[in-house]
């Protein structure tokens, strides 16, 4: 067996012996070219072939370049880089002679022969600035150069040949072909003040630009030597942008001040005012329904949307925040089932400017349409009709509710009782004689909630704090003279031999209107009831799957505010109707109902709360 391995290794041995003598030692290497131009602006390749005799040794080569920068080569084919000359040399593997080589010269047609600057020496102040001229030669190659800078904490150059002065001192400024390193020119340029300024100003007192506008302003400096050293800024870039060179460019409206002073001495400088107006800009936008806010569903509607001023860009983009309930297709609306949406209009010319719309959808099953928050004497009795339609549908729902049996009929009744309670606080419209102060000045809105003669409000005042002043309900308030009846005895009237602040009008809170709507009194265990207290309050249970919600459950949020909750209004039960005292529209602050999304509370902290005896 041994013997047997030993005599097939000799076998390859020789074999792979006869195999080398095959191929014998060359002689002679030959390229196809020994001298090549390659112009880059036609071609950057070119390929060489070689040949070696004896034809029988190895045609395995090995090629190389003597400056990579100019030119490589990988099997012959050779790329050009860059401007200049280099040498491919090819032998063969295994030989290091004999080797052939070619010239290679590579050009650029796109490049120069000679490049000339004027001025040929320049002197600058810092600030300044001066434009280098190249001159080329032959015209039909390509003007297209890299500057450069020796010194650019003296003077620097942009891309176009543009030199500024920055500081005392000197600099080489050198320009070259940008197809060709070895084509060339450079200048010597100085900067030097001519002199310091002692005064500078503007010619202008003020500029009042329409956006869009560039306005060169002029600028009088008083030197030494002349000297015009001296640069620009703006207070509002946004507003108006100056350039180096003292053109104002009105970008947006506003106000800025322009500045120049010197540069060598910074604190000699001149303001000039300048305002930028836009007409295009709109400054107010109202978008309204002439169908109402109240659609039903499958009602389409085209809302109505003013920009102001008349000149303004009217260009707008509207959101529904639920198209599933009403969608929107510029200023097309479509209400599409139960619910309300908030229609969001945004200027398309000033996207920080918008507005919003809600809009509710009645498919006649519940009542969608909220009461007013005030009214005239004329609107009394619709508005309570819309609040007794509110009053209604909570009722209805406790129905429902008993009719399927996901209640009994002393839980029907007991929640009945509460919101009664609560709609009895609200349908009670009043009015004052003279202006009447709201509870805390710092709340009041700069007056604006406080109540004024003329206006029918409907529902208690707000007035908070631990005093006796939050505790009443209707028939307190009556009782006691608070209130008067009307000559019609179509509204109430605060009396007005009552102090006008303080102990002057009797209302309630958030949390007192809530306590007496549930129980009739604002204090439990001697302590007075506020939402804190209704948060953890042992007459009341938590719960938290907030489909379970009932007319007259509430939402607390830890000092903050309470709510009653009185019917759900889209079928999906994420939006429900709630009855509070309080509320975020702006001046005012009486009982109100309201259409709000659930996520609203319930992502803001709410615990949800019902009567314990449920």
């Amino acid at each position: 067996m041994r013997r047997t391995l030993l005599i097939i290794l000799a076998l390859a041995f020789a074999c792979a012996l006869v195999s080398y003598a095959e191929k014998s030692a060359p002689r002679t290497i030959t390229l196809s070219q020994s001298e090549i131009t390659i112009d880059l602006a036609e071609g950057d390749s070119y390929t060489l072939s070689a040949e070696v005799t004896p034809e029988s040794a190895g045609k395995s080569f090995k090629w190389r370049t003597s400056d990579s920068a100019v030119v490589t080569v990988e099997d012959g084919r050779i790329t050009a880089h860059s401007c200049g000359s280099a040498h491919i040399y090819v032998s063969v593997h295994g030989f290091s002679e004999p080797k052939a080589d070619c010239l290679v010269t590579v050009t650029d047609s796109r490049a120069p022969e000679k490049i000339v600057l004027y001025p040929s020496v320049l002197q600058l102040e810092p600030t300044r600035s001066a434009q280098i001229e190249c001159v080329y030669l032959p015209q039909s190659a390509r003007g297209e150069f890299v500057f450069s800078s020796s010194n650019t904490a003296a003077v620097q150059v942009d891309e176009h040949g543009l030199v500024t002065g920055v500081k005392p001192g000197t600099a080489v400024v050198t320009v070259k072909s940008a197809y060709s390193d070895s084509v060339r020119a450079s200048v010597t340029i100085s900067c030097e003040y001519k002199g310091r300024i002692t005064d500078i100003r503007f010619e202008e007192s003020s500029l009042e630009l329409l956006k869009g506008e560039s306005v060169p302003v002029h600028v009088s400096a008083q030197s030494e030597g002349g000297s015009e050293a001296y640069v620009f800024s703006s207070s509002d870039e946004s507003v108006a942008a100056v350039d180096k060179n003292g053109v104002v460019h009105a970008l947006s409206q506003g106000s800025a001040v322009i500045s120049v002073y010197s540069y060598r001495t910074p604190s000699v400088s001149a303001g000039l005012p300048v305002r930028v107006n836009d007409p295009k800009l709109p400054v107010e936008i109202s978008v309204s329904s002439p169908e109402g806010t109240l659609l039903r569903v499958g009602q389409d509607a085209d809302l109505s949307i003013v920009f102001l001023p008349e000149s303004a860009d009217t260009g707008f983009t509207a959101v529904s925040s639920r198209p599933d309930i009403v969608s929107v297709n510029g200023s097309h609306v479509c209400a599409l089932k139960r619910g309300f949406s908030v229609i969001s209009v945004t200027s398309a010319y000033a996207p920080d400017l918008q507005t919003e719309i809600k809009l509710y959808v009645d498919d006649g099953s519940l009542c969608m349409e909220m009461p007013l928050r005030r009214t005239d004497e004329s609107g009394i009795e619709a508005n309570l009709a819309r609040i007794n339609a509110v009053e209604d549908c909570a009722l209805g729902e406790l129905d429902r509710l008993l009719a399927e049996g996901v209640i009994g009929a002393a839980e029907r009744e007991r929640r009945a009782e509460c919101v009664s309670n609560a709609f009895k606080m609200y349908a009670f419209p009043w009015t004052v004689e003279k202006v009447t102060r709201y509870w805390r000045s710092a709340n009041s809105e700069n007056g604006a909630k406080n109540f004024k003669p003329g206006t029918i409000y409907y529902g208690l005042p707000y007035t908070s704090g631990v005093s006796h002043n939050r505790t009443y309900d209707t028939d307190r308030a009556l009782a006691e003279g608070i209130y008067l009846p009307s000559q019609d005895g179509r509204y109430y009237v605060l009396n007005s031999e009552l102090e006008d602040y303080g102990t002057g009008y009797m209302g309630s809170d958030c949390s007192s209107f809530i306590a007496l709507a549930l129980w009739g009194y604002t204090k439990y265990g001697g302590e007075v009831v506020k939402t804190n207290t209704l948060y953890y309050d042992g007459r009341l249970l938590t719960f938290k799957d907030a489909s379970r919600l009932k007319p007259g459950d509430v939402l607390v949020r830890y000092s903050q505010h309470i709510v009653m909750f009185l019917y759900w209004a889209d079928e999906a039960h994420t939006q429900a109707v709630f009855i509070q005292q309080g509320g975020s529209e702006p001046g005012i602050n009486t009982v109100n109902t309201v259409m709000e999304e659930l996520s609203d509370y319930t992502g803001s902290n709410y615990r949800l709360r019902r009567l314990a005896e449920f």
